[in-house]
């Protein structure tokens, strides 16, 4: 696809839609998630057969996308997903966990990443950006990185586990001690580290400041909700016209 001119877009579903109904991609209930599924493909101009999410189970494995499937695609035991097609539209599910879109303008190739605590403190940024090097000839230093709305560090206390867990990557960033034996975390500031680490340049790095913990007219919150919480989709996809930036779209 080198030479194309080819921008991206990227975006995350709210919890309702335009005229106010709920919008929920939650698995647990198929018509509801159909119709979500319905909703964005109708809202972005696709075909529902275009867009493709991994099962996520909180894992580092990377798929490569490389065609469209006869119906909508849920892929079993990925947490990221990467692509140089412009037909495609690569999305995760969240409510909480950090959404990471990865734009390679250079060979016009895309990645869209779900990082929870374990995929995060398992390097699935690091190990996402190797994969689009491998996969694309992706240099980090080129890489146009966007960090979704994710839990704030004041609404994510962890244990000891979870804090060994992400020292072990990225020493004490992101880690605000709090009651004994327990810690904050800022899951973005640790995924950003991640991908400096793997060669990401800071100044490529945009984050969103919108938290979901504290945002309950907008976004859901697993840590606020519990299981009762929806979920959000997000999507990254190729736009096969010239633009001048990289669009960044919030449907609400």
């Amino acid at each position: 696809m080198a030479g194309n001119k080819t921008s991206v877009k990227i975006g995350i579903s709210t919890r309702r839609t335009a005229s106010g109904k709920r919008w929920d991609f939650n698995l647990h209930s198929e018509e509801t998630f159909q119709a979500a599924i319905s909703e964005l493909a109708d809202g972005l101009q696709v075909e529902p057969r275009q867009i493709i999410c991994g099962k996520q189970p909180h894992g580092t494995k990377v798929c490569r996308i490389e065609k469209t499937g006869k119906t909508f695609q849920l892929l079993e035991g990925y947490d990221a997903l990467m692509t140089d097609r412009t037909d495609l539209i690569l999305a995760t599910f969240h409510a909480d966990c950090v959404p990471i879109y990865l734009y390679d303008p250079e060979h016009h190739a895309i990645a869209m990443v779900h990082a929870g605590w374990r995929g995060t403190a398992n390097g699935i940024a690091g190990i996402s950006v190797e994969a689009m090097g491998l996969a694309y000839g992706t240099k980090p230093e080129d890489l146009c990185v966007w960090i979704g709305p994710c839990i704030s560090q004041e609404g994510y206390e962890v244990n000891g586990p979870v804090i060994k867990a992400c020292e072990a990557i990225t020493g004490r960033v992101g880690i605000q001690p709090s009651k004994s034996g327990h810690a904050k975390l800022d899951l973005a500031a640790i995924n950003r580290e991640i991908l400096m680490i793997n060669g990401v340049r800071i100044d490529k790095i945009q984050e969103d400041s919108r938290k979901t913990d504290q945002n309950p007219n907008l976004f859901y919150s697993h840590r606020r909700e519990g299981k009762m919480a929806g979920r959000m989709l997000a999507w990254i996809y190729l736009a096969p016209r010239e633009m001048k930036e990289p669009v960044v779209e919030l449907i609400d």
